[in-house]
């Protein structure tokens, strides 16, 4: 048994720690790329015995997540049908936190302006409902960063975030990158940069995946700050010239309601739509927490909704959406009146 993004991918936080991949529960690595070298993170003990156990047949204990879809018998990110390598080959990159939305399945690691909002409750004297962290909005991106992770005989890369879009080091790698390396990225959608157009023009294959999580209002509400019809311009600018388009929504409490709605919205556009990313944590979000009411209403979620919900994270759910309902000024029940009616909070 193998891993290739393992033996072929290197994957860097938004906080510049390195990582297996993107879904790895490994504790928090002390290699850093501000402070160890690409080579000294495939050589090191962490490494080293993730990869000793797949040689064994052995699932690593950072693996959970690839082991339960694979035992469900649905498709992980490991068993995705991709060709890897030689060599290093495919980069996943977070440069940093830089985000101009408040999504609410997200936190402060992967969005500086959910960062920044934990701060302002702290000071108005209310209870954050993320973590208040000493640095809200960071970058580990370099020109010596730049120069490390492109040496390898790179044919992917992956840019998400934050939002890539946000990068203020990002045309300094695309002007590095061969043309014939496909570019992929995971964006809201909410920003178009037309410096970025001429140098994304340069490549052969673009491919962007639009995080939609819904349509309408309600994609305002789930992904806070985000405007629709703002979205739906950038979107059609990207479309031009991308070879690649599709939208990867994040499955959860907040939108399996109304996932039809958005099969049939990518339907109509012609777009692949990518059904395979549940949202795990905060738990009080995962489907398998929601109301046994509200489950009737469920589409696309793969059985990953089996299972009685925890009464704990019910009352989670109530109270954290009403503390930011109250401090964003909206309510819930006025973009996802269903969900608001399951927990009360009509």
């Amino acid at each position: 048994m193998k891993c290739k993004y393992l033996d072929h991918q290197l994957c860097v936080r938004s906080d510049g720690q390195y990582r297996f991949c993107c879904a790895s529960t490994e504790p928090n690595n002390k290699e850093n790329i501000k402070t160890h070298t690409p080579q000294e993170w495939f050589n090191s003990k962490t490494h080293k015995e993730a990869r000793e156990a797949f040689a064994r047949g052995e699932w690593p204990n950072a693996c959970i997540t690839c082991k339960k879809n694979e035992d469900l018998g649905l498709e992980s990110m490991r068993s995705r049908p991709r060709l890897y390598g030689p060599g290093i080959s495919h980069l996943d990159i977070r440069f940093g936190n830089s985000c101009n939305l408040k999504c609410i399945s997200c936190w402060e690691m992967s969005s500086s302006s959910i960062a920044e909002e934990a701060i302002e409750m702290q000071k108005q004297g209310l209870t954050p409902v993320n973590n208040v962290i000493e640095v809200p909005n960071f970058n580990w991106a370099s020109e010596e960063a730049i120069e490390q992770i492109t040496k390898f005989p790179i044919q992917e890369v992956y840019l998400t975030g934050g939002e890539p879009m946000m990068v203020r080091h990002l045309p300094k790698l695309l002007e590095r990158l061969d043309p014939d390396v496909m570019v992929r990225f995971n964006t809201n959608g909410t920003i178009y940069n037309n410096k970025l157009e001429k140098l994304l023009k340069k490549f052969k294959v673009v491919n962007m995946a639009f995080s939609f999580d819904a349509i309408g209002k309600k994609i305002e509400y789930i992904r806070y700050g985000s405007k629709w019809n703002e979205i739906l311009d950038n979107y059609k600018r990207y479309r031009e010239y991308c070879v690649l388009t599709s939208v990867t929504p994040t499955i959860s409490i907040l939108n399996a309601p109304y996932m039809q709605e958005l099969v049939d919205w990518c339907d109509s556009e012609n777009l692949t739509i990518h059904l395979n990313n549940k949202l795990d944590n905060p738990k009080y979000l995962n489907v398998q927490n929601a109301p046994n009411d509200l489950k009737k209403l469920f589409t696309y979620t793969n059985g990953w909704e089996q299972g009685d919900p925890d009464p704990n994270q019910i009352d989670v759910f109530k109270d954290k959406i009403t503390r930011l309902d109250n401090f964003r000024n909206i309510k819930i029940k006025d973009y996802l009146p269903e969900v608001a009616q399951a927990y009360g909070l009509n």
